[in-house]
């Protein structure tokens, strides 16, 4: 058996439980795939997005209906280790990528003021809708995760005073047509670990040149402040 074969096989064998029946269960709950559809499950390049793609490929091999997929990875400006970091672990896992440039680095760099976290994700996600499109999907997939989920309704709380989080599903205002989805939405962030480190897969971090530039750890984010108070909170 190939090595992408043991990846995807232990994502149903030794992870069933912890990923792929959570996997499954948001899917069915929230109703996020439907016969016919054409997702763009995209892919950053990190385990969350990697998990993500090969859950998606081996559900499309045995799903009750028909549905495509495109998988594709978008560079918003990545240092080249780190685009044939994800071009090297998606020939590991067996995914057939489609990979298109975008400026969004060099951009949010030239901006003035402004969180360039923010300003980076709102671009992502336009650019992402757009080459869906192109490649005529009606969905996009994303790789959040339950963990992202809490984390982000807790920051909207102490950072936004407002209460607010991802949904498992969305529509979108800007691109007609076209639905979020995030398959993960039930899966934790500890068993995603635990399966790239059995399976010996390293991927992509921040691979962020504004941060990089402007000596800003991700480590020192909003988002990693969170997790720290959440970790805290539960001891």
């Amino acid at each position: 058996m190939d090595r992408d074969q043991l990846i995807e096989r232990s994502i149903i064998k030794k992870y069933r439980k912890t990923i792929w029946n959570n996997f499954i269960g948001a899917i069915k709950d929230y109703e996020l795939i439907s016969p016919g559809d054409r997702i763009a499950v995209c892919i950053s390049g990190g385990k969350d997005s990697m998990l993500l793609a090969k859950c998606m490929q081996h559900l499309q091999k045995y799903s009750d209906f028909e549905f495509e997929t495109e998988y594709i990875v978008m560079d918003p400006g990545y240092a080249p280790e780190n685009r044939k970091k994800i071009i090297d672990n998606a020939e590991i896992l067996g995914l057939p990528i489609k990979i298109f440039d975008s400026d969004i680095f060099k951009t949010v760099d030239a901006a003035d003021g402004g969180t360039p976290c923010y300003l980076c994700a709102r671009m992502r996600r336009g650019y992402l809708y757009k080459f869906a499109g192109e490649c005529n999907c009606n969905k996009i997939a994303l790789g959040h995760h339950f963990d992202d989920a809490i984390e982000t309704t807790l920051m909207s709380m102490l950072y936004g005073a407002e209460i607010k989080t991802m949904m498992p599903k969305l529509k979108s205002t800007n691109f007609s047509g076209m639905e979020l989805i995030r398959p993960l939405y039930m899966v934790r962030e500890k068993d995603i670990i635990s399966w790239a480190a059995y399976n010996d897969l390293h991927f992509i971090r921040c691979a962020c040149k504004v941060t990089q530039k402007n000596d800003i750890s991700c480590d020192g984010s909003k988002r990693q402040e969170v997790k720290e108070l959440i970790k805290n909170l539960k001891a």
